[in-house]
């Protein structure tokens, strides 16, 4: 889980220019870690007269043979590593974000990993809304998993930080996440980790919510959604998200409905926008001194 401790935003996030002439930033698209080491080959490489390729090495000339020239790294996280992809001039020179899932880990078994892995990309697969990045393609060989996206050159932190929106543009970015949301929701499925580094825009200023990977689904189709009283089918548990956009019962270690906690994360980022800092550190009325004068206010 990310950790902010302090109330203003981190300052080695550089700021970008507003929607107006933005720079691309070299953290939009989706978070993730290292790229995956190659698995152990099954005979010597020595002995042979000929370089062996890894299959991580055979699988990235083949999304490059497929979709073009691989680029710059945009960012490493928890979940995998996110590079460009960009396609040759006369097929159009499309712009893709690549993310190479991480390695397993040891404390996870074969089975555990790939349902982890199955469950974002699947989850990506069946997202189809103007307000969250669409996934392009997947892709598994041997082990090693890859998903295509469509790219988002700025991210919303940058663009915030920058100074330089306007109220009605706030309004209008903070009106796209609540429609990217309410469209989640009307699925059955639930983010859980909103904030402005997981929000990015186009080149046309259309806000893309990304990163799943500690989505959640609350009801299935077909079956009653639950409303917001105590008859609600809608429960999560576990504390995953960025400490100043939690809400409040996500730390009380108990089930807790996780459409709320969305709603709140978006209220957090609708007040970073405007005051273009955090409002408190963490939810914690006994630690956090902002928090509690929120609470007694």
């Amino acid at each position: 889980m990310d950790k902010h401790r302090e109330k203003d935003f981190p300052k080695e996030k550089q700021a970008q220019p507003c929607l107006p002439a933005k720079t691309p930033s070299p953290t939009s698209t989706t978070s993730s870690k290292r790229p995956s080491r190659s698995p152990p080959s099954a005979f010597d490489p020595s002995a042979s007269p000929y370089p062996i390729p890894s299959l991580s090495s055979a699988t990235h000339a083949h999304l490059s043979k497929k979709y073009g020239k691989w680029g710059r790294v945009l960012g490493s996280g928890a979940g995998g590593t996110v590079r460009l992809i960009r396609g040759r001039a006369k097929t159009g020179g499309a712009v893709y974000a690549v993310k190479e899932f991480r390695p397993r880990l040891p404390s996870e078994t074969a089975r555990e990993y790939e349902k982890k892995v199955r469950a974002e990309f699947c989850v990506g697969a069946c997202l189809k809304h103007v307000n969250v990045i669409e996934t392009v393609d997947i892709v598994c060989d041997h082990g090693h998993y890859y998903e295509v996206m469509e790219y988002a050159p700025y991210d919303l932190f940058s663009v915030v930080m920058s100074s330089k929106m306007l109220r009605p543009e706030i309004f209008c970015v903070f009106r796209q996440i609540c429609n990217g949301v309410a469209y989640l929701h009307s699925l059955g499925l639930a983010h859980r980790d909103l904030k402005l580094d997981n929000c990015v825009l186009t080149q046309g200023d259309v806000v893309k919510l990304i990163d799943f990977g500690t989505a959640v689904v609350f009801a299935y189709p077909g079956s009653a959604m639950g409303g917001s009283g105590p008859g609600s089918s809608a429960s999560a548990t576990g504390i995953v998200g960025s400490d100043p956009y939690l809400a409040p019962e996500v730390l009380s270690g108990e089930t807790y409905d996780p459409r709320k906690a969305d709603v709140w994360s978006v209220g957090v980022i609708l007040v970073c926008m405007i005051l273009r800092r955090f409002p408190w550190a963490a939810p914690d009325r006994e630690r956090d001194v902002s928090f509690r004068a929120f609470v007694e206010a």
